[in-house]
């Protein structure tokens, strides 16, 4: 059951940086445009401000999932590796407890998040605001299944994700 959910989270994970990506992208391509209609034009593209600041919002509330799974996130390394092995595997479980707590508080208050912006449109881009927050609390429940999960496989005895920063593959 646990690798099941694993690949199913990694699939997740590959989903998320791809549309992540794509934001990325079409902010790329559009800012591009608007540098070259302003320089040969003398006038920009009205809709590139709020787009980009549209989808750079989904490219971080995207991106907050993929940085989570792939243990980049900030870590204290230097304080836990002097726990000693009992320390390290307490913190393992007190940080994914206090992970799951947070994600559950976001995603309690969530449902009332997006109602309150039912209604209020984002000027120019012409969408509702809730389309914009609601990539932040899809992540959010991966955010909290994935510290599930690893939780589940420190009671089965697989060793803690390594970050990038311990690899050394930054």
């Amino acid at each position: 059951m646990i690798d099941r959910i694993e690949r199913v989270m990694g699939v997740c994970e590959r989903a998320f940086l791809v549309l992540a990506n794509i934001c990325l992208i079409i902010m790329l391509i559009g800012n591009m445009a608007q540098i070259t209609t302003r320089a040969v034009f003398d006038q920009g593209i009205i809709l590139v401000f709020p787009w980009t600041v549209f989808l750079f919002s989904w490219s971080v509330f995207f991106g907050f999932y993929v940085i989570y799974r792939q243990a980049g996130d900030i870590t204290v390394d230097f304080f836990i590796d002097r726990l000693g092995d009992k320390g390290r595997k307490v913190s393992r479980y007190f940080v994914n407890a206090v992970v799951v707590f947070l994600m559950a508080i976001m995603l309690w208050h969530g449902p009332q998040t997006l109602m309150q912006q039912a209604g209020d449109v984002i000027e120019i881009v012409e969408l509702d605001r809730w389309v914009q927050t609601l990539p932040l609390f899809f992540s959010c429940a991966l955010v909290m299944v994935n510290m599930l999960l690893d939780t589940a496989k420190a009671m089965r005895g697989d060793p803690e994700p390594q970050s990038a920063h311990t690899t050394g593959d930054m």
